[in-house]
Parts: structure tokens; sequence; C-alpha cells
């Protein structure tokens, strides 16, 4: 069985993730979303509590018509987590599962510092998209594939800023997660 996962902080989740499910959907016959509580490149937490965003993440794939799965492993966790613990966390409940890990390449270029990542590299093949074209080379004996055709050059830490300075950008979320950020004035006050 192949088994898609994809992390983040959805914060808040958008319509360039919404493809990337899309397409990686095609693929798998298990698909995974997991939330992050803060990755550990970043200093600053999710502006959103874990409950708006697994809720907001319900709300992007509400008109799937495929089992999808958020899974809140990581937000749980109490200590910092690493991706090759979350690995561990899918082999051992997902035995049997081949893993694919849905990347941006943003996040590629600096694998190589992630902790343990040979040990990911060992276990999963990676499935990458690329918002702007950066060249990357993949890492010696590293299993990835390319999301093909992926133009849609979205971020969320761009609708937050446009948020916060009053300004809901419709085009990049869907109507549903749109409505709920406006309804729970989410992102409205300066970061």
């Amino acid at each position: 069985m192949n088994l898609y996962f994809f992390g983040g902080s959805f914060d808040p989740p958008h319509k360039g993730h919404l493809s990337i499910i899309h397409s990686c959907l095609k693929k798998s016959q298990q698909f995974i979303l997991i939330p992050t509580k803060q990755s550990p490149f970043k200093d600053q937490i999710p502006v959103a509590s874990a409950h708006h965003r697994i809720r907001m993440l319900e709300l992007l794939i509400s008109n799937i018509d495929h089992l999808i799965i958020i899974d809140d492993y990581e937000i749980n966790n109490l200590a910092t987590n690493y991706t090759y613990e979350t690995v561990r966390y899918l082999q051992a409940n997902y035995s049997g599962s081949n893993l694919y890990m849905i990347i941006g390449v943003d996040q590629l270029i600096r694998f190589h510092e992630w902790k343990n990542y040979r040990e990911i590299m060992d276990v999963v093949h990676i499935v990458a998209f690329n918002r702007d074209k950066t060249q990357y080379k993949p890492l010696e004996g590293m299993q990835i594939s390319w999301l093909e055709d992926f133009h849609i050059d979205i971020s969320s830490t761009t609708i937050r800023e446009k948020i916060t300075g009053g300004h809901f950008p419709s085009k990049d979320l869907t109507p549903e997660v749109l409505e709920y950020i406006q309804s729970n004035n989410l992102y409205s006050n300066p970061i």
C-alpha cells in the first residue's frame, strides 16, 4: 500500500496545499495530513491554534471524495518533533506501507540539516514540489520524484500578512477556509 504523508504548519491551509493533495491522491491508497506543532527550523510557533488549523484542514478537504486522515501525532507530541520520529510512528502504525513524504523544494534544500536525515532517506520516497523552479540536486541515495506541472505559488505567510493588513485573499483560499478565518477572526491582529 502506498501511504502519502504531507506535513506542515498549514497556517492557514490554502489552494496550493489542495492542489498538492489532489495530485498525490491519484497515486496513494492512504493519505495523511500531519499538522506540526512547530518546525525545528522556525523560531515562531504557528499563529492559529492547533484546533483552528485542524478545523481548517477538515474544511479544505471536505469536498474530496477520498479518505484523508488528519493525524495529530506531531501536535500532541510534548517535545520538539523531528520528521524521523514521525516516520517511525508511521512505520509502527501503518506497517507494510510504502511511505511517500511530500515536501517543498524550500525544505528539500535544507534536508541534509534535518536530524537523522539518512534514516528518513532509507525509509521514504520523497515527492517534491517546486514553486519557483529552484534547481536542486538530490542527495546521493535519495529516492525522489517531482510533482509534474506544479505552478501554484501561494504562501501561508503572505496570506497571513494580507489578512493582517485587512485584505482577504479569496483567490488563495477555499470559500470554506476563508469563511472560517473570517468567522473566527484569525490572523487579523498584527503578528
